[in-house]
């Protein structure tokens, strides 16, 4: 058995979990396999999701699951610019409507969120989601590109020769990952639009194109100024295989790091994320350049719902009702796909930093809105 690299408590992590990552680290080819402090077991797959690993030659295509080019990206605007404080009972379904028409395909369920967020000093608007329907249709294409390698190979097995594959699949691949990244700079860049036209952001009002929505925002600079108000763009992604001469990198829910670009680490849809970045590159490195993808979960959804109808107190529902009052449906409830993503599911994000000492804080951020597609 290949050893293991835990940047988290090893003892703490669930035994499904622990068992689905043992296995994984004796099957062949995988040179490192490290896990993370948001390791927990996945039933869809054989790998726990909080997990990267490393390989030469052979690579495992069918790892990540459908969701290939889950990520996460954030748009920064000073506050200098901002004119108010966001006003929830004004404009939070429309906000919440507006961004169904960002992109073709939505958001997606899950933990997929687009959110308005804050420090002192600036605002972050941040996306967290994949590729959606054309990140199925890839997956399809490596359950099809497996089973004929292991036509080839004389034995069924689940993963592939990198010689075996086309230049065209590489470019597929890749070309599947920009556009996950240009769905995030949509529903980014189209959020800050919202905001200009709501009146929260000084900017050239009269220069917005009215039909925004519809525009594609793809080709817009990481940072600079549109309709009078300055911006920041970074992105992240933990969710993909990353191809290289040396090496292939697989990273199903753990986050890649690059040298000075900044990452979200969600933590809860109540506690807000954190902002942080490689501060010690030879750790990083060690690390496979990647580092948790979020908090990681303490309760399942099944469990969560669970905790909040027989654990948490009348007092303790009211005080969440009272925060994300937007949130209830006409009943006076929140929906379950809320409920699932509250602090109480999920870990302390002391670990994050304890655990993966090469990472340096950048910033916390405290939420102020939140959308879901599932909810809608």
């Amino acid at each position: 058995m290949r050893s293991i690299a835990f940047y988290c408590d090893a003892h703490s992590v669930e035994r499904n979990a622990m068992e689905q990552l043992q296995q994984y680290s004796q099957k062949p080819f995988v040179d490192s396999i490290s896990a993370f402090t948001d390791i927990h077991y996945c039933a869809e797959k054989a790998l726990p999701v909080g997990v990267a690993f490393t390989t030469s030659d052979y690579f495992y295509p069918l790892i990540t699951g459908k969701d290939i080019g889950c990520g996460v990206m954030y748009l920064k605007i000073d506050k200098q610019h901002w004119l108010r404080p966001f006003d929830k009972d004004a404009h939070y379904r429309a906000f919440a409507q507006a961004h169904t028409h960002m992109t073709d395909d939505g958001l997606g369920g899950g933990n997929h969120f687009l959110s308005i967020e804050e420090d002192n000093d600036a605002v972050y608007i941040i996306c967290h989601t994949g590729t959606r329907d054309r990140g199925i249709a890839l997956y399809q294409h490596c359950i099809q590109l497996t089973r004929d390698f292991s036509q080839a190979y004389g034995r069924e097995v689940d993963y592939v020769h990198r010689d075996f594959v086309q230049p065209d699949f590489l470019r597929y691949y890749q070309d599947i990952l920009q556009f996950g990244y240009e769905r995030r700079k949509n529903f980014c860049v189209k959020t800050m639009i919202f905001l200009q036209n709501a009146n929260y952001l000084k900017c050239n009002k009269g220069a917005i194109d009215k039909g925004y929505l519809q525009r594609n925002y793809k080709d817009l600079g990481s940072e600079g100024v549109l309709y009078g108000t300055p911006y920041q763009l970074e992105d992240s992604i933990h969710n993909h295989l990353r191809f290289s001469d040396k090496e292939i990198v697989h990273r199903k829910g753990s986050t890649e790091l690059q040298q000075g670009r900044t990452v979200v680490i969600p933590l809860s849809m109540s506690r807000g994320s954190l902002l942080a970045k490689a501060g010690y590159l030879p750790g990083a490195a060690e690390a496979l350049y990647s580092c948790s993808h979020g908090a990681g979960r303490r309760l399942s959804r099944f469990e969560a719902m669970k905790y909040w109808k027989t654990v948490l107190k009348e007092k303790q529902r009211r005080a969440y009702k009272e925060q994300f009052r937007e949130l209830l449906d006409r009943s006076g409830n929140f929906p379950s796909g809320y409920i699932q993503e509250f602090d109480f599911a999920y870990k302390d994000a002391s670990d994050v930093f304890r655990y993966q000492p090469y990472l340096q804080k950048v910033t916390q951020t405290t939420p102020v809105v939140t959308v879901k597609y599932t909810e809608i």
